[in-house]
């Protein structure tokens, strides 16, 4: 009795954990198929009227920031737009006090969501950054003689520590270079107007590490380096490859994701070595500097490419700027005006999209 209660017991216990061996292989084999959202909507999830554009991700996806001319927030009364962005865990959508403006410069969000930075103003650029937080805004820009800069803001390091933005005064408003330290309140100047304009810049997660993108008056016309703060050693990464573009720079301080006449390249600035990664452009990066949005044609489908590996995932039709891809690659943030990448979409105005690649 006891050893057949037991052989049933037994029985029982093996069916069960085929069972649940089967269920979690069938799970497995069944990963969560790659879908589209739409992000630029209101709290309640209504679609907008007015065009969204430029939307940026923390490296979860939890917080998306993008600009808008939406009816909804009284941005049409602007002469240009406003700067939103939206809780995806809660669908809260809040605005950034005081990014009315010209877009200067597409906004950036810091790893963790917390801080927003953006270029505000009209006619006279400011960099600021933005803390969810304590709903405050800190003006970025050289203590000296501060009333007589501009600037524009262009990297906000994984936890908000570090910033990396161009200062200069009208009407060249990125003559410099800067790293500001944001609990000391300190600046460190990268570079100097007798390199050249600045143009795009991103800073490491500690900070120690800053790439940037340097127009010349050669035949490249511009050159993207790097800037080691620890050593002061300054390397250019797009050596012989043509005009170069920084797309990202990792967050470990080591790759270099940039574009050149030949297309897409990673740089290891531990090795020295420089990657072709595809023929096409990269027009975004993920913050780790592992996945890439190449850039496509109008109208055709940018493409998340896995810069280890090589695969490639469809992303949809339209554009996407600097911070727009998640942690791991998990998440795209892109404009569109295509109508029918999510249903009821008839508001006839580009919106912002995440597309969802896994």
């Amino acid at each position: 009795m006891r050893v057949r209660a037991a052989t049933a017991v037994l029985a029982g216990v093996v069916a069960l954990a085929l069972t649940g061996t089967e269920a979690g292989a069938a799970s497995r084999a069944k990963p969560p198929a790659p879908r589209t959202e739409r992000v630029s909507t209101t709290s309640a999830g209504a679609q907008l009227d007015g065009s969204s554009h430029q939307g940026v991700l923390s490296d979860d996806g939890r917080y998306a920031a993008f600009t808008t001319k939406a009816v909804e927030f009284g941005c049409h009364r602007n002469v240009y737009t406003c700067l939103q962005v939206k809780d995806r865990a809660t669908g809260e959508v809040t605005a950034v006090p005081g990014a009315d403006g010209f877009s200067w410069a597409p906004p950036v969000i810091s790893g963790d969501g917390r801080h927003v930075g953006f270029t505000a103003g009209t006619k006279v650029p400011v960099p600021e950054v933005y803390d969810r937080v304590s709903g405050t805004s800190r003006r970025v820009l050289p203590e000296s003689d501060a009333e007589a800069w501009v600037g524009e803001l262009w990297s906000v390091s994984r936890d908000g520590g570090h910033v990396a933005y161009g200062a200069g005064t009208r009407p060249r408003p990125t003559q410099r270079l800067y790293v500001r330290d944001m609990a000391r309140g300190t600046d460190d100047l990268i570079s100097g107007e007798a390199d050249g304009d600045k143009e795009f810049a991103s800073v490491s997660a500690d900070g120690t590490r800053v790439a940037y993108q340097l127009r010349t008056a050669g035949e490249d016309s511009a050159d993207v380096l790097v800037r080691n703060r620890a050593t002061g050693e300054t390397v250019q990464v797009d050596k012989g490859l043509g005009r170069g573009r920084l797309v990202q720079l990792g967050e470990n301080g080591r790759q270099v994701v940039f574009v050149a006449d030949g297309g897409t390249y990673v740089h290891d600035l531990r090795t020295g070595r420089t990657r072709h990664l595809a023929a096409a452009h990269a027009v975004s990066a993920s913050r780790d500097g592992r996945y890439a949005v190449i850039g496509a044609a109008e109208g055709d489908t940018l493409t998340l490419l896995d810069l280890r590996t090589g695969r490639s995932a469809p992303v949809g039709p339209g554009d996407a700027v600097p911070g727009a891809v998640t942690a791991r690659g998990r998440e795209v943030a892109f404009t569109s005006g295509a109508s029918d990448l999510v249903p009821d979409d008839t508001n006839g105005d580009s919106d912002i999209f995440v597309r969802h690649t896994r």
